[in-house]
């Protein structure tokens, strides 16, 4: 059989994040989007695992709706129109039920590293596929909480009248005596990449 299918352009206006849908929405619309984690076919009916940035859901396919997407692969990424309904699955309060499906990016199969990490692989792999690597949500976590981290401190300093700043990354001269630059062309003009900010933050610690 021929798993080939064509991917189309389509306009992804998402109505919901993922994390935003609950089980008191009952019969909801929605329009979601993300990667397949997993896929498993039982009897008439198609599960898919989708997640985003922001968590996962169930997704149930008629074998209508399955036929559209034959082939398709898991971390695939698609974009799933469909209605929230209560679910027997033990960890989704609830689930989506498709009505349409358009894959809009498909995973070429074999994967270079398991993004779930169920398959060690080795970190030179990993960093070479970083975007794949970044499915895999201990990997994701630490961005995250580094993100609050850094949130939390930027909103302590800012009560506390602090000015967050950002320092020239190019230069117009070779004004840092010693340091070997990097020279570039500025539309025509020379320029280089400043190796260290401290003359620029000593210049507003004062000025500030």
């Amino acid at each position: 059989m021929d798993h080939t299918f064509r991917m189309i352009y389509v306009k992804f206006n998402r109505t919901h994040n993922i994390e935003d849908i609950h089980a008191d929405m009952k019969d909801q619309e929605v329009v979601i989007g993300g990667w397949i984690e997993d896929l498993r076919k039982m009897g008439k009916m198609t599960f898919l695992t989708l997640r985003d940035s922001t968590g996962i859901t169930q997704i149930i396919l008629t074998d209508e709706v399955a036929k559209s997407i034959d082939g398709v692969t898991r971390q695939s990424v698609v974009r799933v129109d469909g209605k929230i309904q209560d679910t027997k699955a033990r960890d989704f309060e609830c689930e989506v039920k498709a009505s349409q499906i358009n894959v809009l990016a498909k995973a070429v199969h074999p994967l270079p590293i398991d993004p779930l990490g169920r398959l060690e692989s080795h970190i030179d792999n990993r960093l070479n596929t970083r975007a794949l690597d970044m499915r895999n949500q201990k990997t994701a976590s630490i961005f995250k909480i580094r993100h609050h981290v850094l949130a939390s401190l930027r909103e302590i300093l800012s009560k506390k009248k602090f000015v967050e700043i950002t320092t020239p990354k190019i230069i117009g001269s070779a004004s840092e005596g010693g340091a070997n630059l990097f020279s570039l062309d500025y539309f025509g003009k020379q320029a280089y990449l400043a190796q260290s900010p401290q003359l620029y933050k000593e210049q507003m610690t004062i000025g500030l």
